[in-house]
C-alpha cells in the first residue's frame, strides 16, 4: 500500500500499535484465492470490555480476511463487501494470538462467496509461558470464537482502474 494511503487506512494504520495489533498478521495463502490462514496478536487496547476484544474488531478482521482470501480468484483481483454475516460464538480474550481461516466456496464472474472463522491459537504441549500471565486465550485449544460468511463483488470500475 502506498505510504500516502496508509495513513488513512483503518487496518494498515489506525489499528496498528504496541497495545493494539503490534505487527501485521502472518498470512498464508493457498492457490489463486482458494484459502487463507492468518495469525494475529490482539492487544489490550482493542477491547470493548476489559480483557475482551471488541466484536467490531473481530468483524473487521473477518471482513478483511475473507475479502483477501477471494481477491485472487476475481477477474480484476479486487472486490468490495456486498454482504457479511457474522455469528459470535465465544468471547475473545485480549493479549493473545488468534487464527483466522477462510475458504472461497464459489466464484461466478465478479462475485465470490467466502466462509471463515476466528479461533484460538492452540498452545503446543509444554508451552507454559502463557499461563504464567494469570490466564490466557490459549486455555481452550482451537475453539471457534467467531464464524462468518460473505459475498464479495468486483466493482465494474476495477476493469478500468489501471488505465
Amino acid at each position: 500500500m502506498p505510504e500516502v494511503m496508509r495513513a488513512h487506512s483503518l487496518t494498515a494504520s489506525t489499528l496498528l500499535g504496541d497495545t493494539k495489533v503490534p505487527v501485521p498478521p502472518l498470512m498464508f495463502m493457498k492457490g489463486e484465492g482458494e484459502e487463507l490462514v492468518a495469525i494475529s496478536y490482539l492487544g489490550s487496547d482493542l477491547c470493548g470490555h476489559v480483557g475482551i476484544v471488541h466484536g467490531g474488531m473481530l468483524a473487521t478482521m473477518l471482513d478483511e480476511g475473507l475479502a483477501r482470501c477471494c481477491f485472487a480468484a476475481l477477474p480484476g483481483k479486487v472486490g468490495v463487501t456486498a454482504r457479511l454475516e457474522i455469528d459470535f460464538r465465544k468471547v475473545c480474550k485480549s493479549e493473545g494470538f488468534v487464527v483466522l481461516k477462510a475458504r472461497t466456496e464459489k466464484v461466478e464472474g465478479r462475485k465470490a462467496w467466502v466462509r471463515g472463522r476466528v479461533e484460538v491459537l492452540p498452545m503446543a504441549e509444554g508451552e507454559e509461558w502463557a499461563r504464567d500471565r494469570g490466564g490466557s486465550p490459549f486455555e481452550e485449544k482451537g475453539e471457534v470464537l467467531v464464524e462468518a460468511k460473505g459475498l464479495f463483488v468486483e466493482p465494474r470500475w476495477a476493469k478500468v482502474r489501471d488505465l
